[in-house]
């Protein structure tokens, strides 16, 4: 054909270019591997022959260990939750060497706790303030102010007064705990101000105590509110004209008192309260309060009252005002005070008055001395025994 014409066939079996064609078992790929595998895998051997024969000439020859007989095995016991811990091996820490140079501090002295004997004596006793010393037969007068931490701007100025006037905290009051210590710091007694329901329709406040309640319910909401607070002798009314009037719920307060050791101050917001009497009938020291200072504010006015305190003392021996943390009742302490004492009148805590009217021995310099000042905040003592509990 005319397409093919001058060029000639090549043989079958044969490519252009592949020169020429190798003859006998080497021609084959296949044995040339084979061949070229063997000698990798000897070069091999040869040079992993030589490595370790130069590993062996670094290392210390290893001596053959000799045989000896087994140690006796000891029969397997049953298992135990502990077997693991037990069964671990112990390492013996060895002691650090300290340098040369550095001095062994030597250990603290031993200190000598001192002990403090129980004191079993009733709460009223444990934290009531000591009265001035040689007393004798002085007239005397106790001032309390009621409803202290309702609000807390009077509390700097309550502070500041007489050391003779006792301070009632009223019970449902918040973070009380640094004021009750200053308080006690500064020899003024505490008392714990609780509510109770009064005539008409005021509100005495949270957790008071109010007709109808059952014994139990009542004494829920006392210990809720003396549990609030620390290192108080007893317990005044706030308000309270119709729940003191209530024999059967007085006396539930009065048994709650009893079990803790405390005193009652009955405030007499009425002339029917049952308060002294049921306090009488528990055993409880006791008594009422003699003068209202102000139920009228001003300053004439409270000024007056404690002119009548002031004469109720020179006539009966003792007597006790209530008054509020209003400014002039603080100013008219203030001014009357230091004249009262130039006069011969000596104010006490409440608790030397309720002593000497329930013939009881007054607390001693040495009993307000430990109390003073162990507060820890409320629910805590941190020297006395914890308050007993009904």
């Amino acid at each position: 054909m005319a397409s093919s014409k001058g060029k000639t066939k090549r043989p079958a079996g044969r490519r252009k270019g592949s020169g020429r064609r190798r003859g006998g078992v080497l021609g084959n790929r296949a044995v040339r591997r084979a061949i070229v595998g063997g000698w990798a895998v000897v070069v091999a051997v040869a040079v992993g022959f030589l490595l370790m024969r130069a590993m062996d000439e670094r290392m210390p020859s290893i001596q053959p260990i000799a045989a000896r007989d087994p140690a006796p095995v000891a029969p397997v016991r049953p298992s135990s939750p502990t077997d693991a811990v037990d069964s671990a091996p112990r390492v013996t820490a060895r002691p650090v060497e300290r340098p040369a140079d550095i001095a062994a501090v030597p250990p603290p002295p031993p200190v000598a706790a001192e002990e403090q004997a129980y004191d079993s004596r009733p709460a009223w006793q444990r934290f009531a303030m000591a009265p001035p010393a040689q007393l004798g037969k002085k007239p005397v007068i106790a001032i309390v102010i009621d409803d202290v931490g309702v609000t807390k701007r009077e509390l700097d100025s309550l502070l500041a007064l007489d050391a003779g006037v006792t301070f009632s905290i009223m019970g449902y009051a918040d973070n009380m705990a640094d004021f009750a210590r200053k308080a006690r710091a500064g020899g003024h007694e505490l008392l714990v101000h609780v509510p109770m329901q009064p005539e008409g329709n005021a509100d005495p406040g949270p957790k008071a105590l109010t007709l109808g309640l059952s014994p139990a319910e009542i004494r829920a909401r006392l210990r809720w509110q003396l549990d609030r607070h620390d290192g108080f002798v007893g317990i005044n009314n706030h308000m309270g004209s119709r729940f003191s009037a209530d024999a059967a719920g007085m006396a539930v307060v009065m048994a709650e008192l009893k079990a803790r050791g405390l005193l009652f101050l009955d405030s007499r917001t009425a002339a029917g309260s049952v308060g002294e009497e049921k306090a009488k009938e528990a055993g409880l020291p006791t008594a009422s309060r003699d003068v209202f200072l102000d139920n009228e504010i001003g300053a004439n006015a409270i000024e007056a009252q404690l002119v009548l305190a002031e004469r109720r003392a020179r006539d009966k021996g003792t007597a006790i005002a209530i008054g509020h943390p209003h400014e002039a009742t603080i100013e008219a302490l203030a001014r009357f005070i230091p004249q009262a004492q130039a006069r011969g009148i000596v104010f006490v805590p409440v608790s030397t008055v309720i002593a000497r009217r329930s013939g009881l021995d007054l607390p001693t310099a040495a009993a307000a001395g430990a109390a003073a000042g162990t507060t820890a905040g409320p629910g805590k003592r941190s020297e006395l025994p914890p308050r007993p509990r009904g």
